[in-house]
């Protein structure tokens, strides 16, 4: 009801000047917070991009130097799981590389020889046959040559899961000698970003030794960390089909 003073408007004029300041620099932050996650999301996705170009039409070394220059140090892939033992093997010589998980990392060493699984003998020709992998809990007896010793163990099978870190990575690429029999990339989705994570969706494709095309879809699931690094790679894709394509079926062994 009374004037107020020359102080009191000034002091009403700048409060109502601070508080316009305020707002308008909460969404100035806002829209840069907006603006760099989308540039953050459109970074990663443009990383991604450069991998699957250089599996079209680059190098072995262009396309690893793409993919690997990007991971960080304690980067995980994840390639799926599957029902087995657990171990890796030396399809040529049938000896066990390592093991990676129970029940094989309880009974097997690296460089164990495999003389025969489940009564079948083991030999470079059959491998593919060996009836390591099979139903859950099912039992698989193996007879191992051991520095000369012929051992012989019983397992089940159980639920493994298929992942490697940066530096098994970075070896299994290094010693892979058939990138220029890669399937194609038949078709693709465009990629899909947000946050800090990339998506990508593409159709594989070859020719077999019959002249039939084998295809099948993969999706991937890329995680980068705050620093832009690669921290997570995973992906699904159609096992089943694709094996099925080539003549091979599930049994109930």
């Amino acid at each position: 009801l009374f004037p107020k003073s020359h102080n009191q408007m000034l002091y009403s004029k700048t409060y109502i000047w601070r508080n316009i300041m305020k707002k308008i620099l909460f969404f100035m932050l806002a829209v840069l917070t907006i603006n760099l996650t989308f540039a953050s999301s459109d970074s990663n996705k443009a990383k991604i991009k450069a991998v699957y170009d250089f599996w079209e039409t680059g190098t072995k070394e262009e396309w690893m130097n793409a993919y690997t220059g990007i991971i960080a140090d304690d980067f995980e892939r994840w390639n799926g799981r599957y029902v087995g033992l657990g171990f890796r093997i030396n399809q040529e010589e049938l000896t066990v590389l390592g093991t990676t998980n129970a029940p094989a990392s309880d009974y097997l060493k690296v460089g164990d020889n495999f003389l025969s699984v489940n009564g079948m003998e083991a030999s470079a020709e059959n491998v593919d046959d060996l009836p390591f992998q099979g139903k859950l809990g099912g039992e698989v007896t193996v007879v191992v040559d051991r520095d000369g010793e012929e051992m012989t163990f019983t397992m089940k099978r159980a639920t493994q899961v298929n992942d490697a870190g940066r530096e098994e990575v970075i070896q299994n690429l290094t010693n892979w000698t058939n990138f220029d029999m890669r399937p194609k990339i038949k078709s693709s989705r465009p990629l899909v970003a947000e946050d800090n994570v990339v998506i990508g969706t593409f159709q594989l494709a070859f020719t077999d030794a019959d002249g039939n095309e084998v295809t099948w879809w993969v999706m991937e699931r890329f995680v980068f960390n705050e620093d832009g690094e690669l921290a997570f790679h995973a992906d699904l894709s159609e096992e089943l089909f694709f094996n099925q394509q080539q003549g091979y079926y599930l049994t109930n062994e």
